[in-house]
């Protein structure tokens, strides 16, 4: 790549960087906060062009400029403050971080002033009210909706009345009625539908959080055995493979273990299934005990478990094998028979890099299969 092509990308690279520190440090990296802070500029650049338009207004006098830029350190004012709010993270101790109640009522009142001081034009702010009401159906509950739909039409009923006495030439009595009963149906159907919104939310969410929960459950099932609660054949292969993969780019070696239960069917035949089962899951739970964190041991199929040592010193793989047979004939293993005892034979062997997984297995079980025949209860190295 040319020097001047390289230097334009990282140019470029920078420029993209920057930009996206700037987003972080106003916005804040915390999904939630993002879009809380998302939401309040853009309600607050909606309340700055309004009373840019009301300056526009004054300008031709139809507005009193005073009056305007009063309003305007108002409008101000109301979002530095909620920026500051949820920028800092004090929202998160609310139980409503998004803080649409007080926004609204906040708001709802700015826009009574400009309704107010509107003159000829103040009936703008009828939509100005709906349109808050609108942002709002997306964050507040119902409670909080119906509370801010009562507080919006009572202040505006009162605005009314006194703008009708005291400025009867823009505020006549019967269209400021007729405004008023457009406002009294409106948003109540508006915090209606704010309240079905929320409900939809709240049992979308929740089925959200049970499909998770069954994802995870089959994710579960797809990879752990149900009886042991250990890893199944098809994730112990998926561990070997990568295994494989980390020791031909130069990681250590590790060790592959075949374990099969001594006299399983014995024990089936003479106590039972149930005390079988007790018998597979006492050994699962003494295995994850006794073994390092960084082993694994998985059931490959009846009593027979695949065990897998990874970074393991020379002759330490016998030594946590003896540890786990120690401690699993120390233990008891079933309430039905108190006194069953088992032991285990395994096989084991070192990965050879670049070989097959089942060709490694398959030396393993003839570890197994010689420790078997040599008496059982003891390890074979391969």
């Amino acid at each position: 790549m040319p020097d001047s092509t390289l230097s334009l990308h990282t140019r470029a690279v920078l420029e993209t960087d920057r930009v996206r520190s700037l987003v972080d440090l106003v916005l804040s990296q915390d999904p939630k906060q993002r879009r809380c802070i998302f939401v309040q500029l853009l309600s607050s650049l909606m309340m700055g062009l309004s009373v840019a338009a009301m300056a526009v207004a004054a300008r031709y006098g139809l507005a009193d400029p005073r009056q305007v830029g009063v309003l305007g350190a108002l409008c101000a004012l109301a979002s530095l403050t909620f920026f500051t709010v949820l920028r800092s993270g004090r929202n998160q101790r609310y139980r409503d971080p998004t803080l649409a109640l007080p926004q609204t009522i906040v708001a709802q009142s700015l826009i009574a002033i400009g309704y107010a001081i509107g003159g000829p034009f103040h009936a703008v702010g009828l939509l100005m009210l709906s349109l808050v009401m609108v942002f709002g159906m997306f964050s507040m509950r119902a409670n909080a909706a119906r509370i801010a739909c009562l507080y919006t039409v009572v202040l505006l009923g009162l605005v009314m009345a006194w703008r009708v006495k005291t400025d009867p030439r823009h505020f006549s009595a019967h269209i400021e009625l007729i405004y008023f009963m457009f406002l009294a149906t409106t948003l109540p159907a508006i915090s209606g539908l704010s309240g079905q919104l929320m409900t939809m939310r709240q049992r979308l969410k929740k089925q959200k959080v049970a499909l998770e929960e069954a994802l995870e459950r089959i994710r579960d099932m797809a990879t752990r055995d149900e009886l042991t609660s250990l890893p199944n054949r098809r994730c112990m292969m998926t561990q070997m493979q990568e295994h494989a993969l980390r020791r031909a780019r130069g990681g250590l070696p590790f060790y592959i273990g075949m374990i099969d239960l001594d006299h399983f069917k014995a024990i089936n035949d003479t106590h039972g299934h149930a005390v079988g089962d007790d018998v597979l899951r006492a050994f699962g739970a003494q295995a994850k005990a006794a073994l390092r964190t960084t082993d694994l041991i998985g059931r490959w199929g009846g009593e027979e478990f695949l065990l897998v040592l990874p970074e393991t010193r020379a002759g330490a793989p016998a030594h946590a094998v003896a540890r786990l047979r120690a401690q699993l004939r120390a233990a008891a293993v079933s309430n039905a028979a108190p006194h069953l005892r088992i032991g285990f034979s395994c096989g084991l062997t070192s990965y050879v890099e670049g070989e097959p997984i089942d060709q490694a297995i398959d030396r393993a079980d003839r570890a197994l299969y010689q420790a078997k025949s040599d008496g059982r209860d003891r390890t074979v190295v391969l």
